[in-house]
């Protein structure tokens, strides 16, 4: 089966579960008053998070690939 058009997981990863994640962003960046301290210091500890997760996703992945395969 091929899909024609997006999958549904695209969906709902990048409009369901990203939507709040969007909706803080733009809050930051275009809301009232702002707060350029609090912007730069949101913004560093998402991308902060994000990398902590996927690096440690990544390291996960390869042990397990060096214990079972």
């Amino acid at each position: 089966m091929t899909w024609e058009t997006i999958p549904p997981g695209v969906w709902v990863i990048f409009g369901v579960v990203g939507l709040p994640v969007y909706a803080t962003f733009l809050g930051w960046f275009l809301g009232k008053p702002r707060n350029i301290k609090t912007t730069a210091l949101g913004a560093t500890l998402f991308l902060a998070l994000t990398t902590a997760l996927w690096f440690g996703l990544f390291s996960t992945t390869m042990v397990i690939r060096l214990i079972f395969f």
